[in-house]
């Protein structure tokens, strides 16, 4: 019982004084989850499926399941894109339906993109998967209690064939999570996350890519955290890669180009942390896809 409740105290010390939005350790090769503005810069209707579970062995740790899909508006400079999102912890799980607008700009041999996202957020907090000692604890009370509450996230990204680099911002408004059934002090504040992510591509033969990136996230009143990365691509079929995190944290990455089209990658988290005691690691898996109408051939691999 010590151990349990020193693992649950630890997760929820790292949880306050994190990131409130979802962790994505392939985010290199899903730049769309962390920036409206990435939405139509692979010319072709491109689709995300991702799953991710965090601390494993550890009761409600993070649980993510996310679809994204976006494309370009044909003969325009525009694009569209949705974002649908799953994340459970502990005994909350919010949920989300996010649309995306995208402009695109010709500036010298790249381009630049601006972004807007916007949607429903809604939280569940079921008070049943709780415990009290006080009985007559204001929030002592069996049930589940809802909110919802509109988001809004911008971004800007410059990419050219080779290089990108973007900043996103989410949650503009800061809008509070209130539950309409519990105490009007009981609510949650959605914090703007500030994120910018570089990378490049440089080909170090012809049969190796390797594509160096890094990711800073900020929040208020939370540490700075810097992702850094190295992969490498193979044959334009296989990504090997490995992410070191200033929150004291390692990622193993890989991803394989089955077709033209369709991809899969794996990713597993190695914690060197306090909780590496309680959790045997996190695992995430992403299948993705790019489907160009009219086209036979897609241009295979899409570096960025």
């Amino acid at each position: 019982m010590k151990k349990i409740l020193f693992a649950f105290l630890l997760l929820v010390s790292v949880s306050a004084n994190a990131q409130q939005d979802a962790i994505y350790s392939q985010y290199m090769f899903n730049p769309f989850a962390i920036n409206p503005a990435y939405a139509g810069s692979r010319d072709a209707m491109s689709g995300v499926l991702l799953m991710r579970e965090q601390w494993r062995g550890i009761e409600g740790a993070p649980s993510t399941q996310t679809f994204s899909f976006h494309a370009p508006i044909s003969k325009q400079k525009m694009a569209l894109g949705l974002n649908l999102f799953n994340d459970g912890l502990g005994p909350t799980r919010n949920t989300g339906f996010l649309a995306t607008y995208a402009y695109h700009l010709k500036l010298g041999k790249g381009k630049l993109s601006f972004g807007l996202r916007g949607g429903i957020f809604a939280s569940r907090f079921d008070r049943t998967l709780l415990s009290y000692q006080d009985q007559t604890d204001k929030f002592a009370n069996l049930g589940t209690a809802q909110a919802l509450t509109p988001t809004f996230d911008f971004g800007s990204y410059f990419y050219t064939q080779r290089f990108y680099a973007g900043l996103s911002v989410s949650h503009l408004m800061e809008n509070q999570i209130n539950y309409p059934d519990l105490p009007q002090d009981a609510y949650t504040t959605m914090s703007r996350h500030f994120m910018f992510a570089t990378g490049a591509a440089i080909e170090l033969g012809p049969n190796t890519v390797f594509k160096p990136s890094a990711l800073v996230k900020y929040v208020q009143n939370a540490p700075v955290n810097i992702d850094i990365n190295a992969s490498f691509l193979f044959r334009k079929v296989l990504w090997l890669g490995a992410s070191y995190r200033t929150d004291k944290g390692i990622v193993l990455l890989t991803e394989v180009n089955i077709t033209d089209y369709l991809r899969i990658g794996y990713s597993y988290d190695i914690v060197l942390n306090n909780l590496k005691r309680f959790t045997t690691g996190t695992h995430e898996l992403m299948v993705g896809f790019d489907i160009q109408p009219g086209k036979t051939k897609s241009i295979s691999p899409r570096y960025l």
